[in-house]
């Protein structure tokens, strides 16, 4: 009878000994195995035509050590999938939105194609996501503000389209949005001014209409717009950089119908680098502030209704390597280096 008691005393002793141990490891397996169901997921939906996926994806391996994941080190949870360049010809699985420790999303220049799954919405702690140079298309996706924690959005080269209105407004730590090559339409929205943290904004060749908001200009940290190749029209904010925008590096509003003087507010982008207003329809001459833009390298004005003889003070940017004054009635100047 002490022998058995004994017996099961030892092992009661054994089994509460390990059996926090157990607990964690059922939790963690059960992170581990959501996160491996949405990579085979992934696998299921995609052709690769380099036959990487196929062979190295496999469930006999930690999706730690497989090709394009990165896991994180304290919960060895997949925290990046970088599939760049890969030919992927397929669809993103609603089931990639279970990733909930997922920080990037890195898929650009494949052939995916269809939408987005509004899935991926779950993916909160995403700070970095690329999609471009692929085939997606249908609406810019909605729930793209609610990815709070977002930094970093490239859409470009997709099939986008619609309005930008509502979309972003939410996602207040964007500090990049590239959405070139699309289809989307409407107004610049105004809501672009609660994106306190943006630094470069990306929309050329899309379908934009209306002015630029003056909100844009309103931004500190904004050190690149580009909204080339639109339908925008009306003139340039009058203090278009006395105020606020003083890291303004490049301005590229070129291929649209944007008119009036080059308000004397330039001046005033003392880091311009970069400025692209051909194109369009500016008239009358460059304000006298314009040539205090020492850090100047491109100036393109050409096509414009531009008029008037180039001051003196252009020698005041020894900067400059080119100079495109072709089709205005401005002096005949033209620097390429």
């Amino acid at each position: 009878m002490d022998k058995a008691y004994s017996l099961w005393l030892a092992a009661l002793v054994v089994l509460l000994h390990f059996a926090p141990t157990s607990v964690c490891v059922q939790v963690v397996s059960a992170g581990n195995t959501r996160d491996l169901d949405a990579l085979l997921a992934l696998k299921a939906t995609v052709f690769d035509p380099e036959r990487i996926l196929p062979t190295n994806w496999s469930s006999s391996a930690s999706v730690c050590s497989w090709i394009g994941i990165t896991c994180n080190t304290r919960h060895q949870r997949v925290a990046a999938i970088d599939l760049p360049n890969m030919g992927l010809i397929g669809t993103i699985p609603p089931q990639l939105g279970n990733l909930s420790f997922l920080v990037r999303l890195n898929l650009p220049n494949n052939s995916l194609h269809g939408r987005p799954p509004p899935d991926l919405s779950n993916l909160r702690r995403l700070r970095y996501i690329s999609l471009a140079g692929n085939s997606f298309s249908g609406r810019l996706p909605s729930w793209l503000g609610a990815l709070s924690e977002l930094q970093y959005l490239s859409l470009g080269y997709n099939k986008f389209y619609g309005s930008l209105s509502g979309v972003l407004f939410n996602a207040t730590k964007l500090q990049t949005i590239l959405l070139p090559n699309n289809s989307i339409t409407g107004h610049i929205p105004d809501e672009f001014s609660s994106l306190e943290n943006l630094i470069g904004l990306n929309l050329d060749f899309n379908q934009l209409t209306g002015s630029l908001p003056k909100s844009l200009f309103n931004l500190s940290s904004l050190q690149k717009l580009g909204v080339s190749s639109n339908s925008l029209s009306g003139s340039l904010p009058r203090d278009i950089c006395k105020k606020h925008v003083s890291q303004l590096q490049g301005l590229y509003l070129s291929y649209n119908q944007l008119q009036g003087e080059i308000p004397s507010g330039i001046g005033g982008c003392s880091r311009l680098q970069n400025l692209s207003l051909s194109y369009n329809k500016f008239n009358g001459s460059l304000p006298k502030e314009f040539w205090n833009l020492t850090a100047l390298e491109r100036i393109r004005l050409g096509n414009t209704y531009l008029e008037g003889p180039i001051a003196d003070d252009i020698h005041n940017l020894q900067n400059l390597r080119i100079l495109h004054l072709a089709n205005t009635d401005m002096t005949e100047y033209e620097i390429e280096a």
